[in-house]
């Protein structure tokens, strides 16, 4: 009788006291799980701009509940939002991946096509592929540079004609956008100071479209006037 009555205050009085210590260990653990969830999404700079809107305010807005009523004293809630703040945290950086997988593979694909279109674009602009090579190039005279048939004094040396200007932003632009190509200028003209007024033409024009001067190689020497134009390592595919 005595063990009996010992086993029935134990139950009534020590499981109690337990099941309420087990119940707020289990809150804390999950609401400080929901704070590691929501750490981890806010730590993922990476998809700042592909986390979905709803997801990510649901997971702040619950873990807060959650924090506050584990601090009242109230396990269940604080147990409830604690899982449900996880659960969008996990959902919001599962959505954000898909997303920017897919804005990646989109980016991927446009960069393709415009891969393909870069040796139109040059042949267009006046340059020519040298086989099936990175390396493209061509010549200006000076009809082309300044439609003049004939060498001018270096200080008659008018501005480029204006379609032969688009042009060089044209080819700019595909060494703006592809940061390994090499560009290269060899000027002839009839005196040095011919060459390198005809190099600081074509400069100008590429570096107007924002090309690094310290990207282009310039060599001047005598010769038929004109300026040949060289782009190498330029990616088609």
């Amino acid at each position: 009788m005595k063990k009996l009555t010992l086993g029935i205050l134990f139950t009534v009085c020590v499981l109690p006291a337990s099941a309420g210590v087990i119940k707020e260990a289990q809150a804390r653990r999950e609401v400080d799980d929901a704070k590691q969830a929501l750490a981890i999404m806010e730590s993922r700079a990476e998809l700042a701009t592909y986390l979905p809107e709803l997801e990510a305010y649901r997971a702040r807005i619950f873990y807060n509940k959650s924090a506050q009523y584990l601090n009242d004293g109230d396990y269940d809630k604080a147990s409830f939002y604690g899982v449900l703040s996880a659960n969008y945290s996990k959902m919001s950086v599962a959505k954000g991946l898909l997303a920017k997988a897919e804005h990646d593979k989109l980016a991927a694909l446009a960069e393709g096509r415009a891969l393909e279109m870069v040796p139109a674009m040059l042949k267009a602009a006046g340059l020519k592929q040298k086989g099936t090579t990175g390396t493209f190039s061509g010549v200006y005279n000076l009809k082309t540079l300044y439609n003049l048939k004939k060498t001018p004094k270096v200080e008659d040396i008018p501005p480029l004609v204006e379609e032969t200007k688009k042009n060089f932003y044209d080819i700019a632009s595909v060494a703006v956008a592809q940061k390994d190509v090499k560009v290269t200028l060899l000027a002839k003209g009839r005196t040095e100071d011919h060459a390198a007024k005809y190099a600081d033409s074509v400069k100008i024009a590429l570096m107007e479209k924002g090309l690094d001067a310290a990207r282009l190689t310039v060599n001047t020497k005598k010769g038929t006037d004109g300026v040949e134009v060289t782009l190498d390592g330029v990616k088609t595919r």
